[in-house]
């Protein structure tokens, strides 16, 4: 699976041709392999900038709001219209009625090997009830992961995609920790997760990097996720050994045994404060789509995309 992913991208950084060219010389046997890497070109700025807009509109997706319910049920019905029939998740937080959102792609080959995209779609501010439009943080990741399935909803892959919209992780991350305690049950073998947090927020614009978030145990994933973004030129900073950002979705999932890879926009500005990075409307009535750098966004979903469709292993 790695090694499939890696000869892509070796294929693009050493100029050995289309990666979809035959990969045998009898034309007649000849098979073209797909490439995962188109996905980067064919991630859509407008599709993504739609998407926060339409969330952002809910005025907050606060857990404890009729917002949340809102965007949930707009989730399922975004996802119905690429083809998907989307599982609700339930548990409760103090007593409130919450929701993950599922949508499963079945592998053809080994469908009970998982590769799962994950975001959290409720949001926080100083004054939730009324206004916390949650642009960045996290509808950014949200339209990042809507737009991954939205462009792989008519191919097949050798192994099953979970698209998953996680609840409350701003009530210490208890949708991701939900799917990881049931997960435990599960025949599937989830191989890896990427759970993009905030995206959006891109102060130096084109000239930023994206920040790679993993742990010892998805350092591989790490190293893939930089060999993509390597190939198409989108620079980036990586992060194996430390305690950062502690207690978010992809920390549930890593200690649920499932490897985690977490690209964000500010990993230092959260865990250095010395670094000069800053998010100034973290968890703030200001996070807005007009603080957003959608051309970088849109960046860093296609890499993210073409990751994901490269481990899945898209079939010819």
């Amino acid at each position: 699976m790695r090694t499939y992913l890696v000869l892509l991208v070796l294929a693009v950084f050493l100029g050995c041709g289309s990666i979809t060219d035959p990969v045998d010389d009898d034309d007649d046997a000849a098979v073209d392999e797909p490439d995962p890497l188109r996905y980067f070109d064919q991630t859509s700025q407008d599709e993504l900038e739609a998407t926060i807009e339409d969330l952002v509109a809910f005025d907050t997706r606060y857990t404890f709001s009729d917002g949340d319910e809102a965007a949930r049920d707009y989730l399922v019905d975004r996802l119905a219209d690429f083809g998907y029939v989307a599982e609700l998740d339930p548990f409760t937080v103090s007593g409130e009625p919450c929701n993950n959102v599922i949508a499963k792609k079945q592998g053809t080959v080994e469908p009970d090997v998982v590769w799962m995209y994950s975001a959290h779609y409720d949001s926080t501010s100083s004054d939730p009830d009324l206004f916390a439009p949650g642009a960045d943080d996290n509808a950014s990741g949200v339209a990042a992961v809507l737009e991954a399935a939205r462009l792989l909803a008519d191919q097949e892959f050798r192994y099953s995609i979970w698209f998953v919209f996680t609840a409350a992780e701003e009530q210490e991350s208890r949708g991701s920790e939900h799917i990881a305690e049931w997960m435990e049950d599960e025949p599937a073998e989830v191989r890896g997760v990427i759970a993009p947090d905030m995206i959006g927020y891109w102060p130096l614009g084109d000239d930023d990097l994206m920040d790679i978030l993993g742990d010892p145990e998805s350092e591989h994933l790490v190293e893939d996720m930089a060999a993509v973004a390597d190939a198409l030129g989108v620079a980036h900073k990586d992060y194996i050994n430390h305690s950062y950002c502690y207690g978010d979705d992809h920390t549930n999932y890593q200690e649920g045994g499932m490897p985690s890879v977490t690209p964000m926009d500010c990993v230092e500005a959260h865990n250095l404060p010395g670094s000069g990075e800053h998010t100034p409307h973290y968890h703030a009535v200001t996070d807005t789509i007009d603080t957003l750098h959608l051309p970088f966004l849109t960046k860093v979903a296609g890499v993210t995309t073409a990751t994901l469709a490269g481990w899945a292993e898209e079939q010819p």
